[in-house]
Parts: structure tokens; sequence; C-alpha cells
């Protein structure tokens, strides 16, 4: 009986162990959703993605018939749109490049 005890102990020292690894990893994991979460990228690539759903979900219904005809057609839209999500995209592109070089401080810059 003393051997089942002791591989008793033996097991529940494991469980144990198991749980403090599974916890920490788990915490880690959070920690980088975080992070990941406040960073530019991200940031971006969910506002891009909501742009392109409420065009899907509301731009793209049945064709509509122009109130007037003089009223631009859908390439000059497309060039406004462009127009519009450039800055966003130039900042985007400038952050992240930021980022990734290694002798970046807060703001962005060399330094």
């Amino acid at each position: 009986m003393n051997k089942r005890s002791d591989s008793i102990v033996l097991a529940e020292q494991q469980v144990a162990e198991a749980r403090t690894a599974a916890l920490a990893e788990y915490q880690a994991a959070r920690a980088q959703l975080r992070r990941r979460m406040g960073s530019p990228v991200f940031i971006g690539g969910v506002l891009l993605g909501a742009i392109a759903l409420g065009y899907l979900a509301l731009g793209r219904g049945k064709p509509k018939r122009l109130l007037y005809p003089g009223s631009p057609g859908a390439w000059s839209r497309a060039v406004k749109t462009v127009q519009v999500l450039l800055p966003l995209l130039m900042a985007l592109d400038s952050a992240t490049k930021a980022a990734r070089r290694p002798d970046a401080n807060i703001s962005g810059t060399a330094g």
C-alpha cells in the first residue's frame, strides 16, 4: 500500500506542475495578444476589414439608378476612395517600418 500512496502523491505533484505550466502559458499568450492588439498593424487591419465589410454589406446591393445624369461613375468613386485611403495606408506602412527597426524608440524615430 505504501507504493500506491507514493504513486498517488507523485501523480498529484505532476498534475500540480502541469497546471502551473498551463497557467503560465495562458498568461504569456494573453500578454502577447494584448501587445498585438495595441499595434498599429492590428488597428489598421481591423479598420480596413471594417471598411471592406461595410462596402460588401452596404455597397454591393442591386444597381441604383443615377439621380443625376452627370453624377460620378464607378471609376471616379474608386479614385476618390483611393485618395481617402492612401494617407491611412502610408501612415500604416511608415509605422510598421519604424516598429521593425531595432534602434527605434517610442516615437518611431531612430535614436
